[in-house]
């Protein structure tokens, strides 16, 4: 019970952490427009309470990546930093500059903008955290399992490939609604050809790779790995649509939590099953 209790209370102060810093980079940094003015009165007086569940549910996961890592000191910190700052951030504001066109509201300046406050914020959550976890003391776990790219590396490569074609597939879940369909419909004259959309998808593969390495790589057991990578995946894109947004109706965004949700799981179990190996297994390639 008093672990239990120990743990709510560092993720309260974690979740009071993001808050504040997040706030004081959004005054330092203000954005072209005003988002929340931009919401209907439903999703502006649901706002606040789901923005704090789910900056909750992100840092509980944060706070699980934390103490489950074998890794100490600066090396868990940075790594559990450019964890989800890519994961939660980067590879998600991706789309707010390939597809910039679609939302008016934004500006390349503001998507710039939005990425270097989650940088910081992300930066201070992981340093908080690494200090309450007494992660900068600890002693490093000993190496259970080995991180396996193929020769040459060519798991990578079929991995972003792979990632392109599942992801693109995944779309048809979204397409079961029809108010998914008349909300994309005014995007086509501002649509790339496929081939186009196919290899941005395998630059954002490749960026869930880079970004999940420090999970794949600082993992104890593969065993572990197998219910922590889903796990942040899934924490750091459909999670963050449990907060109403002044660019996707609700609608729209339960279906892409749908989506994502199934999406996001299948990748994380591929990259744990593909990338990481027990020691004692580790077979030739």
């Amino acid at each position: 019970m008093n672990k239990v209790l120990s743990a709510f209370w560092k993720i309260l102060l974690l979740t009071i952490v993001f808050f504040i810093v997040n706030a004081a980079m959004g005054v330092a940094l203000p954005l072209s427009n005003d988002l929340m003015a931009a919401m209907t009165p439903e999703d502006q007086a649901a706002f606040m309470p789901l923005f704090y569940f789910d900056t909750s549910i992100k840092m509980t996961v944060l706070y699980l990546v934390l103490t489950t890592l074998r890794d100490k000191g600066m090396k868990l910190y940075l790594g559990v930093w450019l964890a989800f700052f890519g994961i939660v951030s980067m590879v998600n504001d991706t789309e707010l500059f390939w597809y910039n066109e679609s939302f008016p509201l934004i500006t390349y300046l503001d998507a710039t903008k939005m990425l270097l406050i989650g940088f910081v914020v992300h930066g201070m959550v992981a340093l908080v955290g690494t200090w309450l976890v007494g992660g900068f003391n600890r002693e490093e776990a000993d190496e259970q399992t080995i991180f396996d790219a193929g020769r040459y590396g060519w798991k990578i490569g079929l991995f972003c490939i792979l990632y392109s074609l599942f992801y693109y597939s995944c779309g048809f879940i979204t397409r079961i609604f029809p108010e998914v369909r008349a909300f994309y419909a005014g995007w086509a004259a501002t649509m790339e050809p496929l081939y186009q959309l196919l290899l941005f998808n395998v630059f954002r593969g490749a960026l869930w790779f880079v970004f999940s390495l420090p999970i794949l790589l600082g993992v104890r057991t593969r065993k572990q790995a197998f219910w922590l990578m889903p796990l942040v995946l899934f924490t750091g894109t459909a999670v963050s649509l449990i907060t109403p947004s002044a660019f996707l109706p609700g609608i729209v965004r339960l279906a892409h939590f749908i989506e994502l949700t199934f999406s996001m799981l299948i990748v994380g179990w591929f990259m744990v099953w593909l990338f990481v190996k027990d020691k004692k297994s580790q077979g030739k390639n």
